[in-house]
């Protein structure tokens, strides 16, 4: 008992924080459909992702460790450009709204499964009255704004490194079956490309291509390298917090996102790929309802509930680090008090706003639940660059980061994930321009 509490210590931190934000609905799309689509044929790609992911964080939460008195929009503002640090604010928060009312739309949908209301699929809360799905919306969001302001930061902090553990309990029950299959799943590593995957009734393919750069883009968000440098800060930053912060991302980042996103794969490429219609999922909430095989046949009923408690998990950490980081540089660059305390009302009201208005709105939103949040955590992309070339030129600052500028190899790392996030953003910009024509 002792070991598992000094375990759980060790990875209550900002990077559990983010790593539970990050174990998010769109992730669970990305490695999920990866399986259902190829099966265990991509799961090389976390090798070059998990890494790519650890450096990246904990480069942007050196930031706020070395400068805990100063945000990292004040920082992009003052160091790089100002006009540049407003372009980021002005695109994210907008987008981080709609990834919020996405957020609890997931959170509703997976509450109604859980409740017998619904069978788990995207879109279920739509078979609550609008009034209904309005109030259970606005229910579910105070639970998670008391989750925030209950007992303050470090409170916070531990409840979500629960959350991000029952996450991935969740999913290695679904995926423990696939488990018997381990040579495919040894297969699965060795790098290769697998051959398209044709659709039935569309003349578009899944392409394996595509899916690699969803599971990249899954793990490269703007809201972990933005948001990390205020966590740090919060947490109480300094020289001393280098290096725990590095442990921190690599237990986190590193171990625990790592394996989720491995029994994702497994568990998409066990129960959604022998299916004859496996290519044509396209969300998480269709792949819910079949995955009574994912589990014993004596209890196959606990298969979707499983899905559905660790969707619910999924979602609810993401909209508490939307939010967060969005109230974080929103208040930083309006030049007020940013940091999570108890007396700064300024923040503690701003984030209420936030949340309770997606809240609202969220029910009145006609697309499927999960489909929006695959669509806006897309919408991201555009942002990503631009927050990698402000994290290369900060980490490399004298200024800012005095002797511990980055080494050679995490700028060969960060260099690669720039790559990676302008490939996605090319990948993704023909499928916008066609939503914003069509």
């Amino acid at each position: 008992m002792n070991l598992l509490l000094k375990l759980f210590r060790d990875l209550v931190g900002p990077a559990a924080v983010m790593a539970a934000g990050t174990m998010g609905a769109g992730a669970i799309a990305s490695f999920l459909l990866a399986g259902a689509w190829f099966r265990y044929d991509l799961l090389w790609v976390l090798l070059i992702l998990l890494p790519l992911f650890v450096v990246s964080a904990d480069s942007a939460s050196r930031i706020g460790a070395l400068n805990p008195e100063q945000g990292m929009m004040s920082l992009v503002r003052e160091r790089i450009n100002g006009g540049l640090a407003w372009l980021i604010v002005l695109l994210i928060v907008p987008v981080h709204f709609l990834v919020s009312m996405g957020q609890i739309s997931v959170m509703s949908s997976a509450f109604t499964s859980l409740v017998g209301l619904g069978d788990g699929s995207a879109g279920d809360g739509a078979s609550l009255s609008l009034s209904a799905s309005v109030v259970l919306c606005v229910a579910l969001s105070a639970g998670v704004l008391w989750l925030v302001f209950s007992h303050g930061y470090e409170r916070m902090q531990r409840v979500m490194t629960g959350l991000m553990l029952l996450m991935f309990l969740c999913f290695l029950v679904v995926a423990l079956r696939g488990l018997s299959e381990w040579q495919a799943i040894l297969a699965g590593f060795v790098p290769s490309l697998p051959a398209d995957l044709p659709v039935p009734g569309s003349e578009a393919p899944r392409v394996a291509t595509t899916s690699i750069i969803a599971m990249m883009g899954a793990a490269i968000a703007p809201a972990a390298l933005l948001g990390l440098p205020y966590m740090c800060a919060d947490a109480g930053g300094g020289r001393e917090a280098l290096a725990s912060a590095l442990r921190q991302s690599v237990l986190n980042l590193g171990v625990i996102f790592g394996a989720y996103a491995f029994f994702v794969v497994v568990a998409g490429g066990f129960a959604l790929y022998s299916l004859p219609d496996n290519a044509s999922f396209a969300d998480v909430g269709q792949a819910a309802n079949v995955f009574r095989g994912a589990v014993p046949q004596a209890v196959s009923f606990l298969g979707p509930m499983i899905f559905s408690l660790g969707l619910f998990t999924a979602a609810l950490t993401t909209l508490v680090v939307a939010a967060q980081v969005t109230i974080y540089f929103s208040l930083d660059m309006l030049g007020l008090e940013w940091r999570f305390t108890e007396d700064n009302r300024v923040y503690s009201v701003a984030l209420t706003v936030f949340v309770l208005a997606a809240a609202v709105l969220a029910p009145f939103w006609d697309f499927p639940a999960l489909l929006k949040v695959i669509l806006l955590m897309g919408v991201n992309v555009v942002v990503i660059p631009v927050v990698y070339v402000c994290v290369i030129v900060l980490v490399n600052s004298e200024s800012v980061m005095g002797e511990f500028r980055a080494e050679w190899w995490r700028n060969a790392l960060l260099a690669l994930g720039l790559a990676i996030s302008i490939g996605l953003a090319i990948d993704k910009a023909p499928g916008y321009y066609r939503l914003l024509t069509g």
